[in-house]
């Protein structure tokens, strides 16, 4: 058998040894922390064979600042510069208006046919072959100068954008020289 114990006294609590150590644990850290920050700050705080004989010299700034090199691939306008700032520039040339000479051979067709090479030119120009007297927006129908008795030629084209239709004209022509019919 055995004897009864007495009863045991409550144990008093850890909380101050505790404390102590976390105060202990947090101080390294802080330690630690404060020498990465010193060690970074000097460049490394161990010398290499980079540095070894190294001495630091002052900075002298000379007597004249920097100035780069010219670039001569940098425009010196702006093609996009304007009074204001968010307007975007027209992917868009202005159409051919009434009166504008135009080089370059169109083909006799009253289908739709891929033309190339037809540009803006003087109209006193010897290449002048065709001068502009109506333009109409917004459709590719050549059948629209149906309406214009004075119509010899008819020329669309359409103005693109990343490869979408932004624009479209047909152009009244009549023929200049020995294109004239």
């Amino acid at each position: 058998m055995s004897s009864p114990q007495p009863p045991q006294s409550p144990q008093p609590s850890q909380s101050p040894k505790q404390g102590v150590a976390c105060l202990g644990v947090l101080g390294v850290v802080a330690l630690v922390v404060i020498l990465l920050v010193v060690i970074n700050h000097s460049g490394g705080g161990g010398s290499s064979s980079d540095d070894a004989g190294a001495s630091p010299s002052p900075y002298a700034p000379s007597s004249a600042p920097y100035t780069p090199p010219s670039d001569p691939y940098t425009p010196t306008t702006d093609p996009y510069a304007s009074s204001d700032p968010y307007r975007s520039p027209s992917p868009e040339p202005s159409p051919y208006t009434s009166g504008t000479c135009l080089d370059g051979t169109l083909p006799d067709s009253t289908t739709a046919q891929s033309v190339s090479g037809v540009e803006e030119v003087s109209c006193s120009a010897s290449d002048a072959h065709y001068k502009v007297i109506e333009t109409i927006p917004l459709t590719t129908d050549l059948s629209r100068c149906n309406s214009n008795p004075r119509t010899q030629y008819a020329f669309s084209y359409r103005y693109t954008f990343n490869g979408a239709t932004i624009n479209s004209y047909v152009y009244c022509l009549v023929g200049l020289g020995s294109y004239a019919r």
